[in-house]
């Protein structure tokens, strides 16, 4: 049993270290950059055991900020209002039990001013999970890209809402 709830400042020490834990699915944030994260983003909530421990969490920004990420670009450059999935992580041990769908399903319910959701998950390397997930839930490819000096390469994802 898992509750969501709105991520804290007090939460980020843990939320970098679960962070660190999907590394190379996603890419290394600093504290100061969680902090940044949390202080612009527009959905940005941890998944709870019945103990209390964080067991995972999505990081979901507006479009229109002066943000580095070569995949933000790309959607900004292309899509004029989104909401973009910066990343969701899921520890190992709470994996499999619909925490991962419960966010998105629960981000989709809390951005009513929003008709686009963007994302994108790695083909090079692989991950073959990410990408069976969001294909489930009906994400559709719009393009690729070659990112971190072309040893990544991601497939981005959008799904109208």
């Amino acid at each position: 049993m898992f509750t969501l709830r709105d991520a804290e400042h007090s939460d980020i020490d843990k939320i970098v270290q679960i962070n660190e834990t999907a590394i190379p699915a996603v890419n290394y944030v600093s504290y100061n950059e969680f902090e940044w994260f949390l202080k612009r983003k527009l959905y940005f909530k941890i998944a709870e055991n019945s103990y209390g421990a964080i067991s995972g969490f999505l990081l979901v920004l507006p479009s229109g900020l002066d943000y580095k990420s070569l995949n933000y670009k790309w959607f900004s450059g292309r899509y004029e209002k989104f909401a973009y999935i910066d990343r969701i992580v899921i520890m190992d041990e709470f994996k499999k039990n619909g925490i991962g769908k419960s966010l998105y399903l629960d981000l989709e319910k809390n951005i009513s001013e929003y008709e686009l959701i963007a994302c994108e998950f790695n083909i090079e390397p692989p991950n073959p999970i990410s990408k069976k997930f969001h294909e489930s839930l009906n994400y559709e490819n719009v393009g690729y890209q070659l990112t971190e000096n072309e040893t990544k390469k991601v497939s981005l994802m959008i799904k109208k809402i």
